[in-house]
């Protein structure tokens, strides 16, 4: 039986299985396979180019690669360009240009449009060409890059020189050479502008001065286009000052180092004009012939080129086609491999299932014990905290009756203290007046001194004052009398007054007796209900 684990392992296996069949592609790849085409390209191996150029474009496209996709196309359309097919160079550069506006920056943008400048150029379209160069211009000196700002406006300078505006090259010269000091190639691009505009200013020996300076640093292949178009400077400049003997040198020197025929009509066309000068009009003829032989060549050229360009396209369709059925094939295989998984992922997915189901059952179990004995605790605490509920209740309310009890205590006390004020004031004027020697000669108000003396000792307002206490206190005068029958109702009233924790004084204005006498009952009554000695009257009341 396969366990959890074990399918773990398994689909493991199948993931690295489809890993192996796909292609991984990441950013560093494709930046290898760009630099690989451009290889390619400038080998003259087009066609290969194109192709590793199509695919990572469309990778890096795919994955939103904006800076891999952006170099692809733009050397997609270097391709094209040097294939002589400007129309789709064009088209590719304007692609390469949205790239770099939507997501890149400046420099992307100005390298788009000097390429569109230059293609222009070629084209002899030069008001576009001398507007695109002047965008990346533009784009150079906002992000600040001077040697950028110099090869721009080297390009502006020649396109300017063209146009006959020799001022505005003189000042895109004069801004560009300091800052191409370390870039030697593009420096000499500049003196050669130089040179050009110093001609069309008629500054000859400026132009000539430059254009001989030149001259050594332009050998070798790479050089060829430059070196004869500095040839040709210095013979307009020897033609100029009417020496056409030297300007045939110079011109005839550019013929023998032109190779193709891209150049050549220009070469032809000037030799024509100057032998017409010197009056050889037999050769000046043959080149005006060689004229037509060099255009009908370069547009045989041209066609052959066209040729290979269309023949470039079809291989390139057709390796395209042959991307999209090894996709389709990955598809399909990875389809099968992805179903593989899915059911990996199924029956692992029932198995956990089915693990996860019995799991949670013996937890369910398990949890109902636990509730059901915690049910039992929760209702054991329950009870135990109603249980304790009742007995703080039970506790509040006893705590209630005596407070209530001690302030009815509290009443009853004020009461007698009341009555003892007012009879130690009926007996201060007993006595003030008995003083009198008027009162003891009347036998009449001696009499009746002598009643209110005895109405001091049958106050009407005891009656009510017992009826209260034992209102208050209830049964504690009965259960006295129980647990002491030998006491006298003088001796429960005594103790009813210590049991309210009267004072001596107080107990002796109320029974009309002096404190002394007070005392002395006290200790009566406490050896009549066989107090022990440790013990204090009041104390032991409180506890009856």
């Amino acid at each position: 039986m396969f366990t959890p684990a074990r399918l773990l392992v398994v689909l493991i296996l199948l993931l690295f299985s489809i890993n192996c069949f796909a292609q991984v592609e990441t950013s560093t790849q494709a930046d290898d396979h760009i630099e690989e085409g451009v290889e390619l390209m400038f080998q003259k191996k087009h066609t290969q180019s194109l192709a590793l150029l199509v695919e990572t474009e469309a990778i890096a496209q795919k994955n939103k690669w904006y800076e891999q996709a952006f170099r692809a196309t733009l050397n997609i359309g270097s391709n094209y360009y040097l294939l002589s097919d400007y129309g789709e160079a064009l088209q590719y550069y304007l692609q390469a240009y949205e790239i770099a506006i939507e997501h890149l920056d400046s420099r992307q943008e100005m390298t788009v449009l000097n390429n569109i400048g230059i293609l222009y150029f070629q084209e002899e379209e030069r008001s576009q060409a001398k507007k695109y160069f002047f965008k990346a211009y533009q784009k150079a000196k906002q992000v600040k890059d001077e040697v950028k700002v110099g090869y721009y406006a080297v390009n502006l300078a020649l396109v300017s020189n063209k146009m006959k505006e020799v001022d505005s090259a003189q000042f895109y010269i004069q801004e560009a050479l300091p800052l191409l000091k370390d870039t030697p190639n593009v420096l000499i691009q500049g003196k050669m502008a130089q040179a050009e505009m110093f001609l069309l200013k008629e500054q000859y020996s400026k132009s000539e001065q430059i254009a001989l300076s030149l001259l050594p640093e332009l050998q070798g292949v790479s050089q060829i286009e430059n070196k004869v178009f500095i040839l040709l400077v210095l013979a307009q400049i020897n033609e100029a000052r009417n020496e056409v003997n030297k300007a045939l040198d110079y011109t005839t020197e550019a013929r023998d180092a032109q190779s193709g025929f891209e150049n050549r009509t220009e070469v032809y066309d000037y030799l024509s004009e100057l032998y017409g000068k010197t009056g050889d009009f037999e050769k000046a003829i043959a080149y005006k012939d060689s004229v037509i032989i060099a255009t009908d060549s370069l547009n045989t050229i041209r066609n052959r080129k066209l040729f290979e360009n269309e023949k470039v396209k079809f291989q390139l369709q057709n390796y395209q086609h042959e991307l999209s059925e090894s996709k389709e094939i990955l598809k399909q295989e990875r389809r099968f491999f992805y179903s593989i998984i899915g059911i990996a992922v199924l029956c692992m997915g029932f198995i956990i299932w089915v693990y996860r189901s019995n799991l949670v059952k013996h937890k369910q179990r398990k949890k109902i014990v636990e509730l059901e004995l915690a049910k039992e605790k929760s209702d054991h605490l329950l009870i135990e905290k109603q249980l304790r509920e009742k007995e703080a209740l039970a506790s509040l309310e006893q705590e209630r009756l005596k407070n209530e009890l001690e302030v009815k205590n509290r009443k009853l006390t004020a009461k007698a203290l009341y009555l003892s004020s007012k009879n130690d004031l009926i007996e201060e004027v007993v006595e003030s007046l008995s003083l009198h020697t008027e009162i003891a000669d009347n036998p009449q108000l001696k009499k009746q001194i002598t009643e209110l003396k005895k109405h001091l000792k049958k106050d009407t307002q005891w009656d009510s004052f017992f009826t209260h206490f034992e209102e208050i206190n209830q049964g504690f005068l009965d259960r006295l009398r129980s647990k002491h029958p030998k006491l006298t109702p003088s001796d429960i009233r005594f103790i009813t007054y210590l049991y309210m924790n009267l004072s001596n004084k107080e107990i002796a204005s109320l029974l009309n007796i002096t404190p002394q006498s007070c005392r002395k009952r006290k200790e009566r009554i406490s050896k009549k209900i066989d107090l022990p000695n440790n013990t204090t009257l009041h104390a032991y009341l409180s506890r009856v």
